[in-house]
């Protein structure tokens, strides 16, 4: 199973316990969008090799989307975004430039409001997250 699909089937599983115990009634997570200068290069920046080879290889959209965390799912992280994120780009492959999605896949640790990481599942009671790069997929341009 790839990994965005893992990120994405813990979020929904998170969503699905909430929902059945009674924590929430509307969807918890959709898409918003974000920039790719201002919060993923960030995030990446943290492993040099890997920033100089995607800045190298690809030429990003600066507007991507990543999911949207609902202010019913977790009141305190409204609206923030985390990954895995997606962008249109260019990849300057030997073959020359072919279009692609770029996906930026992330690792999430969920933290309460003393500083405790939550591994119960209960999300809602998160105060902040900490995102780090993780890796990157190449899928065919979306439409």
């Amino acid at each position: 199973m790839k990994h965005r699909y893992r990120t994405r089937l813990t979020s929904l599983a998170a969503y699905a316990v909430a929902s059945a115990l009674g924590l929430m009634t509307c969807p918890a997570w959709a898409d918003g969008s974000v920039s790719f200068a201002a919060d993923i290069l960030p995030l990446i920046k943290a492993r040099p090799t890997f920033e100089k080879f995607i800045i190298d290889t690809f030429k990003i959209t600066d507007t991507g989307w990543g999911i949207r965390i609902d202010n019913e799912a977790m009141p305190r992280l409204g609206g923030a975004r985390i990954g895995p994120y997606e962008f249109q780009a260019i990849w300057h492959s030997g073959q020359g430039d072919i279009p692609v999605t770029l996906v930026i896949d992330t690792d999430i640790k969920f933290f309460d409001v003393k500083g405790r990481e939550i591994t119960n599942g209960q999300l809602r009671n998160t105060a902040r997250f900490k995102e780090t790069f993780s890796s990157i997929e190449i899928e065919p341009p979306k439409n």
